[in-house]
């Protein structure tokens, strides 16, 4: 990514590569034109995209057209002449309309821009554009320029300062393209990412800043390099993607999918599926767009529970195959693994009804790819155990079952899919708190929980594995086996050991809190768990 002041930042910035000279190291001046280094793709190992006409629109996810920005040194900076390919550009405005009702700048802290850098991903620029007027936008541009000097260890500012900080000479009003009317309206701060799509950089809201008077989270700039690391995360997911060996098929293409009034309305596809036997592994891929040009405002509001089922074409004996939580007002794809479901669906070559369910309004893309990733075996079939429910003190008042495991299997695994819900006065339970799920398997206990090790910042911390970043609401806080815009993961245990082929054993299953029996009345566990075979 790139500062204007344009920034790029890695994922772990404490590697960053050091350039070869002295000169390199110094700090953007009068006299020093910023220049990119030509192998920075090379330095840092990562792929390329080309360079691609845009339409000069400017709206979210179009392709970024040339633009063209003098800076304070009095050169001037271009996109195309500067596209590597492997890097991201941010471009922050001093007063990003997200932060409406604040009013201190963005830019006003050091010790922001301290934390900033150490989050930012070294393949990222930075272009930094001040909102005041004339005069007093010369001193903020220097006082920036000081602040982010003070804020950069020697170590990274041998990085920065190699044409990856920059910061325009005129405010967003002045810049005559498609960036300056973006910048004015619709004000986001905005980003481009590395397959050269506009982007908007989301919330600054601090969780460690909430400001009564305001009714919200103060922001903070460092908030910003989340969108960095996620862009990166979205370029290693597509490389992996399109490395996959196997088939897709498309469930649902841009359909509009929504439940407004809780009536349980689904939406519903009927899919041919393949010959299923050559495959050892299942991806769901979901896109879900808002509709609109934007996304505060478009995006729907809140982080609620959508679910993909697999069912006969009649509609009988659904079963889910997928679980996400929505975002709070911003669009996301999350593309994962789901493989031990497979025998959901058979050998194939037969119909299978999809049922998909979200209560908000999302244009959504939804698609199975099916794998052969080369494993030693593959599940071929598996056994329903138990769902979850209201966490009171009757939820672990439920029968063990007796399962007969087949005799020709080479591997047994648990799979479950385990979420909390539910914000009861005991514990914050079951969303924000630790349930201990402990599994019997003939005697021997498999236990499954969540530690919420950072309860302010534990989503947050996952945005380089799929979260998506800077939404519009508590998407930062630690929640029990899930986060607000992002998949509902697969957790898999080896039971082979216990679960003994050709014997039956016995499966029991309870949910504690602090090693007891949950107490409230208000908190939720929504499971699903299975005995999954494999040959």
């Amino acid at each position: 990514m790139w500062l204007l002041l344009l920034a790029c930042a890695e994922p772990e910035p404490a590697g960053l590569p050091v350039p070869d000279s002295e000169s390199d190291s110094a700090p953007p001046s009068d006299s020093d034109t910023p220049v990119v280094p030509p192998d920075v793709c090379d330095t840092l190992s990562l792929t390329r995209s080309a360079w691609a006409d845009g339409d000069n629109t400017g709206l979210l996810n179009s392709v970024a057209s040339d633009f063209s920005v003098e800076l304070i040194d009095g050169s001037t900076w271009t996109l195309s002449e500067n596209w590597t390919g492997c890097e991201n550009l941010l471009v922050l405005p001093s007063e990003p309309k997200q932060n409406q009702g604040f009013s201190e700048d963005v830019w006003a802290s050091k010790r922001d821009f301290s934390a900033f850098f150490d989050l930012l991903p070294a393949n990222t620029r930075l272009l930094f554009v001040g909102e005041a007027a004339n005069a007093d936008r010369e001193e903020m541009l220097a006082e920036l320029v000081d602040k982010v000097g003070d804020a950069l260890s020697d170590e990274q500012e041998s990085w920065w300062y190699e044409g990856r900080f920059l910061v325009a000479k005129d405010r967003p009003g002045g810049l005559d393209n498609w960036l300056g009317d973006a910048l004015s309206q619709p004000g986001w701060g905005i980003g481009i990412d590395r397959f050269q799509r506009i982007r908007y950089t989301g919330s600054y809201g601090d969780p460690a800043r909430y400001d009564s008077g305001v009714g919200w989270f103060a922001p903070n700039i460092e908030m910003v390099a989340n969108e960095a690391v996620y862009y990166n995360f979205e370029a290693e997911r597509e490389a992996w993607v399109a490395k996959l060996d196997g088939q897709v098929l498309t469930v649902l293409d841009g359909v509009l999918v929504q439940d407004g009034s809780w009536a349980g309305v689904t939406t519903d596809a009927l899919v041919e599926l393949p010959d299923l036997s050559g495959y050892d592994s299942l991806f769901l891929d979901l896109l879900s767009e808002c509709q609109g040009d934007g996304e505060y405002g478009d995006c729907p509001a809140w982080d609620y529970i959508s679910w993909l089922q697999v069912c006969e074409p009649d509609g009988t004996g659904c079963v889910e195959l997928g679980r996400w939580i929505t975002t709070y007002h911003r669009e996301g794809r999350w593309v994962h693994d789901v493989s031990p479901l497979l025998p959901l669906l058979g050998d194939g070559g037969r119909t299978k009804l999809f049922r998909y369910y979200s209560q908000q309004p999302y244009e959504t893309t939804l698609k199975l790819r099916f794998a052969d990733q080369g494993h030693a075996d593959r599940p071929e079939a598996l056994e329903h155990l138990f769902n979850g429910g209201y966490l009171g003190t009757d939820y672990n008042l439920r029968e063990p079952v007796s399962v007969e495991i087949p005799a020709d299997v080479s591997r047994v695994e648990l799979v479950t899919v385990l979420t909390g819900h539910g914000m009861d006065s005991v514990g914050n339970c079951a969303e924000f708190c630790e349930i201990l799920h402990v599994f019997g398997i003939d005697g021997h206990d498999v236990e499954i929980t969540f530690p919420i090790d950072d309860p302010e910042r534990g989503c947050m911390s996952q945005v380089a594995s799929g979260t998506v970043p800077n939404q519009y609401g508590t998407w930062w806080y630690g929640r029990n086996g899930w986060c607000p815009g992002r998949e509902v993961g697969v957790q898999r245990r080896d039971v082979t050991g216990y679960a003994v082929p050709g014997a039956t054993v016995e499966v029991s299953y309870d949910a504690t809190y602090r090693g007891a029996d949950f107490t409230g009345g208000s908190a939720n566990i929504v499971a699903e768990s299975w005995l999954v075979y494999y040959r």
